[in-house]
């Protein structure tokens, strides 16, 4: 039987040529073609199709229209077809759960994703599902995994999967050299000594600067085992899926074994093989690759499988310190996060490049909600204001710019890896940590103290320039 397909997409030549190519098709039929959003949405109820392939909408994101989409008809898959210039918003759209398709497309393309068993491309979990699936379990961009049975002799009561709801932050900065990993380290410290509904947070601080992270470094933790462990065994769980379905893995295209990495499940349980653990906090630290050579070797797949993982583990908040780039290991952090900490620096060059990256971000719908930032390292006497950082960001009047001041306690913390929040006396910086991390997350415990008021002397603003 023919599976129905609902092109969404107002560049006419294409989808024309594509209603050409599907003629003939023995596994598709074309049920409808809506160059609209108001006119998808009709479509949708009386078209009643298998597949929707989201091309270009003028006017709208593809990412907030498919979420909107899989939230009405969960049962649905979703393509985003894409230009070879949008393919920098692959890992994206990965994330959200579409399968991405480069234009022009090719009527196989289309037909091999009609073989894709349904658990693969739906939010709906197995258990859920309304038609039977394949015996062999699939980890997708939304599939939930059910937690094992867990006995009363069982020392572990979580059994390493999620109990309750996660937190997710990343912490980004677009500039090198900002403070960025001191930031997150310091949040990930806090979050450890915290208590959420009487209970201690479980903490997983990830370093995803693949190359050149220094968070183990930054407190003194060994960089081994770390997260290449985990990609050589997700390599090895792949190459043994491929022999099984009678392919050689020395043979197989990226494509193709990003299509396998969709057909196995990672077991959350395994995590705790591939962490160190900070033995004064009792943070768990999943660490970059000791060698800078095997970053090369980390594919998006391999990334993708990790971060959903880790959305069925055990711990409560996962903090991820990402590199100061727009590359897949980035941008899935991004799109994985609940919120992001935007870390610059109150000088021009950082300042510029956060301004930037939120203008792309914005463009590409990113929810701005989700965003914080702040500013690391902010003397009493700076050449910009946060009111003027604020107009040049653009941001909302009510929102809050974090800031972090630089004293001779910062230095020595990272000079020595004793993180400031494990300082015994109250700090300037540690307030502010303290300020920060608990807008990001509310805890049980109210600290007594504040972080200092920023200064808000009115002079001639100096970012005239820059907008010049």
């Amino acid at each position: 039987m023919k599976k129905r397909l609902l092109i969404v997409d107002d560049d006419k030549d294409s989808t024309s040529a594509l209603v050409r190519q599907l003629a003939e098709s023995t596994w598709l039929e074309i049920c409808g073609i809506a160059t609209g959003i108001d006119e998808a949405w009709q479509m949708l109820q009386t078209t009643l199709p298998d597949m929707v392939m989201l091309g270009t909408i003028k006017g709208a994101e593809r990412g907030v229209v498919c979420q909107q989409f899989r939230l009405a008809y969960p049962q649905l898959s979703f393509i985003a077809a894409c230009s070879p210039q949008e393919l920098m918003w692959e890992p994206f759209f990965r994330n959200l759960g579409l399968w991405v398709i480069v234009k022009p497309v090719q009527t196989g393309q289309l037909e091999a994703l009609t073989m894709v068993p349904q658990a693969m491309y739906t939010g709906i979990p197995p258990q859920q599902q309304p038609a039977p699936l394949a015996a062999t379990a699939v980890l997708s961009p939304t599939v939930s995994h059910t937690p094992q049975a867990v006995t009363e002799n069982d020392p572990d009561p979580t059994n390493g999967v999620s109990t309750g709801p996660k937190h997710l932050i990343t912490v980004y900065g677009p500039k090198g050299g900002v403070g960025k990993t001191f930031i997150s380290r310091e949040l990930a410290v806090y979050f450890t000594t915290e208590k959420q509904e009487g209970r201690p947070l479980r903490v997983l601080a990830i370093d995803f600067n693949l190359d050149l992270g220094t968070f183990a470094t930054t407190l003194n933790l060994p960089r081994t085992p770390n997260l290449f462990t985990w990609v050589q065994d997700i390599d090895t769980q792949l190459h043994s899926y491929a022999q099984q379905q009678g392919r050689d893995p020395f043979t197989l295209r990226n494509e193709e074994w990003q299509e396998f990495a969709s057909s196995i499940s990672l077991s959350p349980q395994d995590i705790e093989k591939y962490i160190v653990t900070h033995t004064e906090t009792g943070l768990h630290v999943l660490t970059s690759p000791r060698d800078i050579r095997h970053s090369f070797e980390i594919r998006d797949y391999h990334l993708y499988l990790i971060l959903e993982t880790l959305k069925q583990s055990m711990y409560d908040v996962i903090l991820i310190d990402t590199a100061p780039d727009t590359t897949d290991a980035t941008i899935q952090a991004l799109f994985f996060a609940e919120q992001v900490v935007m870390v610059g620096n109150p000088v021009v060059d950082s300042i510029e490049n956060i301004q930037r990256l939120l203008k792309l971000l914005r463009e590409a719908e990113y929810p701005e909600e989700r965003i914080q930032v702040c500013m690391n390292r902010l003397q009493r006497k700076e050449m910009f204001t946060l009111e003027e950082i604020r107009a040049y960001f653009q941001l909302h009047p009510s929102k809050k710019i974090y800031s972090v001041p630089d004293d001779a306690e910062v230095k020595k913390s990272i000079n020595t890896g004793v993180p400031v929040m494990l300082h015994p006396g109250r700090i300037a910086a540690k307030d502010a940590i303290e300020t920060l991390g608990k807008a990001l997350l509310p805890v049980d415990s109210e600290r007594v103290g504040s972080a200092p008021k920023e200064k808000t002397k009115e002079r001639p603003s100096l970012f005239r320039w820059l907008w010049g």
